[in-house]
């Protein structure tokens, strides 16, 4: 798959996506565009950020940037192993591994199977979480048919007795893979599909099908011990790299007060799964507080 193909599926399911020289961008988190693909590290001059902030309706940019440069450093979660196997493993983790795979089918899955059967792993995983549904209504079937319609898109499931106990979507840019979407039902976590379906797809894209490296996304602008965790435990690694965010020079300069800042982080902590604008925000004040002040 091309980035211009992943870009027209966000498209399709209603991201604002800009082009320039450097990368594709999309509203990743609301008035905040990030680069694409996320995994790519990118320095763009300065003159191609001016303009793509003052191309209107934007707060800021954020991107990953080569640890070389400026930013806040960071990491980006892959798996390179070219002997990856469950020896690669902990005890603790084989152990769950094997379990799930005696007690899980894990296979690639069509679309609009996921579209058909998808939503309780879903909705269980934002509740965990304490996320809030994005992908409500309309929107559920949106994404569905134009993962369909987008070369290099692949849906894989772990069943229980029939049952989609957790799905996966992945997503190719040339000998890299992204696994891009992870959802699990809560009242089939005791077979561990999780660790069945991670590791089996890792198998396949890494040896059987020669890929590079996988990539599971970015450091989080939100605090996921957790979730990092469980992907480390699978055989997943930090890659260093920076990264930067860049705010609009007027949304910068009313964001100068400190105490303006900390209420902010204040807001997000206080209201879970309703303050989700607000968590992004108070990570992308501290990813750019942490990065060190931009060169004008």
């Amino acid at each position: 798959m091309s980035v211009e193909h992943f870009a027209q599926f966000l498209t399709a399911i209603g991201h604002r996506v800009v082009r320039t020289e450097s990368a594709y961008w999309y509203d990743a988190s609301r008035l905040f565009l990030l680069s694409l693909p996320s995994h790519q590290t990118i320095a763009p001059e300065r003159e191609e950020l001016r303009a793509l902030l003052r191309g209107g309706r934007v707060w800021g940019v954020r991107f990953p940037a080569p640890m070389e440069g400026p930013g806040k450093p960071s990491y980006q979660i892959v798996c390179d192993e070219r002997d990856y196997g469950l020896e690669r493993l902990s005890a603790n983790v084989r152990s769950k591994v094997r379990r799930g795979l005696r007690r899980c089918e894990v296979t690639g899955v069509p679309f609009a199977e996921l579209a058909a059967h998808g939503l309780a792993a879903d909705r269980d995983t934002l509740a965990r979480q304490g996320r809030r549904v994005r992908l409500n209504g309309r929107r559920w079937a949106q994404y569905w048919e134009a993962a369909a319609a987008t070369r290099g898109m692949e849906g894989w499931g772990a069943f229980v007795s029939g049952d989609l106990a957790a799905f996966l979507v992945t997503v190719e840019f040339g000998d890299c893979v992204e696994f891009l979407l992870a959802r699990s039902r809560s009242d089939h976590l005791e077979a561990y599909p999780n660790n069945a379906l991670i590791f089996r797809v890792a198998e396949e894209m890494l040896l059987r099908r020669g890929m590079r490296e996988i990539t599971f996304g970015l450091e989080s602008l939100e605090p996921v011990g957790p979730l990092d965790a469980f992907k480390f435990g699978m055989g997943f690694r930090q890659r260093p790299l920076r990264q930067r965010v860049i705010f609009h020079p007027l949304v910068r300069a009313l964001l100068q007060p400190r105490a303006l800042r900390a209420g902010v982080a204040k807001w997000a902590a206080r209201h879970g799964a309703d303050g989700a604008f607000w968590k992004k925000a108070a990570g992308l004040l501290r990813f750019a507080e942490e990065g060190g002040p931009e060169r004008r």
